[in-house]
C-alpha cells in the first residue's frame, strides 16, 4: 500500500511533515520494484489476489490518486510490464496535485487497475452507513463515467471502518475491498476484508522481500504493531490519537531539521 512519490530527497523535504512518511522518492520505489523482482515476485491485479499467495504474486496498490501516480508510478510499472491497482479519490480528480481524467484513462488503457478510494476521503468510522454508501456508490459511478470501464474494487480511506462496511460495498457493486490491516491473501480471504502492507519512506527492500516470502516473524511484527495502534485509538479516541501522532511527527521533523542545521 503506497501513497505518493517525488523525484528526489530535496522534493520530499518540502512535503508537509504529516504526509512525508508516506512519500517515497523515485529511487526508493525503483529499489522496491527491483528487490521484489529479484526475489521472484510478479505484480498482479487485485482481482487475482485471492489466488496469488502460493506463487509470490503481489498487488502494488496506490491510494489517493496523486499526480505522481501518472508521472512516476505508471511509467515505472509499464517499463517492467507490471500492473498496479490505483485507488482514486473520485472527488479530487483534476484538482491541483491529483491526476486528471485524461491521465486516468491513459493508465486504464495501459493495463492499470482503477479502483475507488471513496468520493471525498472521509473518516468512515464517523459516518452513518447511508453516508458510506453514498461515498462509494457515487465515486464508483463517477470513475466509471470518467474512464469508460467498470470499477469493481475499492480501498478504505484513513484506516478505520465499521464492521458493516463490507455489506455496503457489496450492495454498491464492488467485488473486493481492501483494508489497512496487515496480512497475506489467499482463496480463503474475505473479499471485503483484503489485507494490505503499508509501505513508507523508511521501508527497506529487505523488508519487502521478507513480506513476499511470507516470513512468519515479519508478519507477526506487523500484526502486533497494527493491534497496538488499534488499541491506542480505542483507548484515547481517534481525535486525540491524531493530535498525538501529529505532535510526534512534528517533533521528529524539528529534531531532524535542527540536526541538519548543526551539521551544515
Amino acid at each position: 500500500m503506497y501513497h505518493d512519490f517525488v523525484a528526489d530527497e530535496d522534493a520530499r523535504a518540502r512535503v508537509s511533515p504529516a504526509h512525508r512518511p508516506y512519500v517515497l522518492t523515485r529511487a526508493r520505489f525503483a529499489e522496491h520494484l527491483d528487490g521484489l523482482a529479484a526475489a521472484g515476485g510478479q505484480a498482479c491485479a487485485l482481482s487475482d489476489a485471492r489466488s496469488a499467495a502460493s506463487d509470490r504474486r503481489f498487488v502494488l496498490s496506490i491510494d489517493d490518486g496523486s499526480a505522481s501516480d501518472f508521472s512516476v508510478a505508471f511509467p515505472m510499472l509499464q517499463e517492467r510490464g507490471w500492473t498496479g491497482c490505483f485507488f482514486i479519490i473520485a472527488g479530487q480528480v483534476g484538482a491541483s496535485g491529483y491526476v486528471g481524467w485524461p491521465e486516468l484513462r491513459a493508465m486504464a488503457d495501459g493495463g492499470m487497475e482503477i479502483g475507488s478510494h471513496s468520493l471525498t476521503h472521509p473518516h468512515m468510522q464517523q459516518l452513518a452507513l447511508r453516508d458510506i454508501e453514498r461515498e462509494f456508490r457515487e465515486s464508483k459511478q463517477m470513475l466509471e463515467d470518467g474512464i469508460g470501464r467498470p470499477v469493481t474494487v475499492a480501498s478504505l480511506p484513513r484506516g478505520t471502518a465499521p464492521p458493516e462496511i463490507g455489506a455496503v460495498l457489496a450492495d454498491c457493486g464492488y467485488d473486493m475491498f481492501c483494508t489497512s490491516e496487515p496480512g497475506l491473501c489467499d482463496e480463503r480471504t474475505d473479499p471485503y476484508r483484503v489485507p494490505r502492507i503499508a509501505v513508507k519512506s523508511g521501508t527497506t527492500t529487505v523488508f519487502m522481500q521478507r513480506v513476499l516470502q511470507g516470513r512468519a516473524a515479519t508478519m507477526a511484527s506487523l500484526k502486533c504493531a497494527y493491534l497496538l495502534k488499534a488499541v491506542g485509538k480505542e483507548v484515547i479516541g481517534m481525535e486525540r490519537w491524531r493530535r498525538v501522532r501529529g505532535a510526534i511527527i512534528g517533533s521528529a521533523s524539528r529534531r531532524r531539521a535542527s540536526a541538519t542545521t548543526r551539521d551544515s
